[in-house]
């Protein structure tokens, strides 16, 4: 059977254009699936396996309960041990000029980057307990674990990714000379922050679904929690406009304007 070109792709009915430029390459748990030229490319091409856009839909929807519960939890923890969380937003300005130079050496990417290896070690010492803590844990626990920790490792290293994109479109729009102070026109470097912080959202949520199956490892937990809610505090700083730029499809469609 012969392959249909990228043009004859581009061609399909229902097709959201640019969808793919804001998203997490999360195909497998991805709503608009049917609606994407890069997955229709790979589908084609690379015989992607299909997924079920409905039920990927719920799946989000539960997780995004999950958020506003671990949203409250932070809170209440940090208070307990004494922690600001206001001042996870301060960042060292010193040497401001060298960092643009290289953007993974910028205090939100090696933050992200930290975020990301805690997460590896974290799970690394879970494993090495793991069958006992499989014996102690029911079916719809075990199902719930597994699901968290299918978005925490999905997310761990895109946030850093996703923010150095940020860091490094800002500093190209800036010398630009088309883009001054007064232009309307949405920037990349606040859809690339969005999707880091959606990255954060989502993970967030799913350290909260790891409490509620793993009550005991709350404490070891919580500091990765407070972690993230520090990063995704200084990436909102940092990019203002972030939150309300709007991704074609997710943001025109699902409405999710975090």
């Amino acid at each position: 059977m012969r392959r249909r070109s990228l043009t004859e792709l581009a061609t399909t009915p229902g097709l959201i254009s640019g969808i793919y430029n804001y998203c997490d390459r999360w195909c497998e748990r991805c709503p608009f699936t049917s609606r994407c030229l890069v997955f229709a490319t790979e589908q084609e091409y690379e015989q992607v396996t299909e997924t079920d856009d409905l039920s990927n839909a719920a799946f989000w929807e539960r997780l995004s309960v999950s958020l506003n519960e671990a949203n409250r939890m932070i809170s209440q923890w940090a208070s307990k041990h004494g922690l600001n969380i206001s001042e996870l937003t301060s960042e060292d300005t010193s040497s401001r000029q060298d960092r643009r130079q290289n953007m993974e050496s910028h205090p939100l990417a090696r933050g992200g980057m930290k975020y990301a290896n805690n997460a590896v070690d974290w799970f690394r010492n879970f494993d090495q307990n793991a069958d006992g803590v499989a014996l102690e844990l029911d079916s719809d626990r075990l199902d719930r674990m597994r699901d968290a920790r299918e978005v925490i490792e999905w997310h761990q290293y895109q946030i850093a990714v996703k923010t150095i994109r940020a860091l490094s479109s800002r500093r190209d729009e800036a010398t630009e000379e088309l883009l001054d102070e007064d232009d309307q026109y949405p920037k990349d470097s606040d859809g690339s922050a969005k999707v880091a912080l959606i990255g954060i959202d989502r993970s967030i949520a799913a350290w909260r679904l790891i409490h509620l199956s793993l009550p005991e490892g709350v404490e070891t937990t919580l500091p990765l929690l407070v972690e993230l809610e520090g990063l995704r505090r200084r990436i909102e700083k940092s990019f203002p406009n972030a939150r309300s730029f709007i991704r074609p499809g997710f943001d025109e469609i699902l409405g999710e304007l975090n």
